[in-house]
């Protein structure tokens, strides 16, 4: 992109960056400082958005501390502890950006500030950023198992604990109009549509020690919600697995009464054995369904309950946010 149609797409832009915290006393501070940085060479007016995600340590002290020195700071704290899906909706919903960058202290490296900027400014409503490899470390039943989702997944589907990316105004606004509970941003992604892009990045290792660790149980009832919450396909896979199970049966019932008619041969399944075979299979699968009949209803009902997707205890303002031109006070 040239210079001077650049500088002119950033002259009245504000661009917002925003970071969840969570008990991270021991490198808010540095990692502020560092974003910090790489946005002044940007040469933009910017805020700095930290969700505190209602931590029991010094966080907030630490954000308060380094306030002091950075001016372009606000800060939300949550009255509890949220999925960090939540705490970032929680950050476009109170971003004033033209431009907004969900940035991960804990993976996110500050030069991917710049190059996200960039590609949006290339007229791209959502800018992706793509792990070389994903830090996280699973185990094998844990990575299969993500594979496997992820190759049957039509809405692009991806369980990662990096989510570097970046919306220009109208990608927040629809993602933000979207309010289901169930908030991976994979399937909001999806189901905004809009002009998307990826880009490759190394995510940092220093920090990999702040990631929370699942086991395989606890990422299999994660990843069972985020696709029962926003897919209809395991409804549908079950439903058709029903279908074809009872098509079968028929078909097996059919033959059994060919062969009695017209070959008088007694081939009939003798015995409780087969009968209670056949009978578990079916009850099987029935009970497969009904499972996820209930899991939906439950989703349901969720939504129906109009609830907000998270309360701010408190909300630390700053009176200066922008840097080139003026100041002005954030409601």
């Amino acid at each position: 992109m040239k210079k001077q149609h650049r500088e002119l797409l950033l002259q009245d832009a504000i661009v917002s960056v925003i970071v969840v915290t969570e008990n991270d006393e021991d490198i808010v501070g540095n990692r502020l400082k560092e974003i910090n940085k790489e946005l002044l060479k940007l040469d933009v007016d910017y805020e700095i958005l930290v969700v505190d995600n209602n931590s029991l340590d010094n966080t907030i002290q630490e954000i308060r501390k380094i306030g002091k020195t950075i001016p372009y700071i606000r800060t939300l704290r949550l009255s509890k502890q949220y999925d960090k899906e939540i705490a970032l909706t929680a950050g476009l919903d109170n971003c004033i950006g033209d431009y907004a960058i969900l940035f991960n202290i804990y993976l996110d490296p500050p030069e991917m500030l710049a190059v996200l900027t960039n590609k949006l400014l290339e007229d791209y409503d959502v800018v992706i950023g793509k792990p070389s490899k994903d830090i996280t470390r699973y185990g094998f039943l844990s990575s299969l198992f993500l594979r496997i989702v992820k190759k049957i997944s039509t809405h692009e589907f991806y369980y990662s604990q990096n989510y570097l990316i970046a919306l220009n105004r109208k990608a927040i606004n629809s993602i933000t109009r979207t309010r289901r509970k169930s908030r991976n941003f994979s399937y909001i992604n999806y189901l905004i549509g809009f002009k998307k892009c990826a880009v490759d990045y190394k995510p940092l290792k220093t920090f990999r020690y702040k990631l929370k660790k699942e086991s395989f149980p606890v990422l299999l009832l994660n990843v069972a919600d985020i696709i029962i919450s926003n897919s209809f396909r395991p409804m549908r896979i079950f439903s058709f697995l029903g279908m074809l199970f009872s098509l079968l049966f028929i078909i097996y019932i059919f033959i059994i009464v060919l062969l009695e008619l017209f070959f008088g041969k007694n081939i009939a399944p003798q015995g409780w054995i087969s009968v209670a075979t056949v009978l578990g299979t079916m009850f099987f699968l029935l009970f497969s369904l009904l499972t996820l009949i209930s899991e939906y209803i439950i989703r349901i009902m969720n939504e129906s309950r109009n609830e907000p997707l998270y309360f701010i205890a408190d909300e630390i303002d700053k009176s200066v946010i922008l840097r080139k031109k003026r100041n002005v006070n954030v409601v």
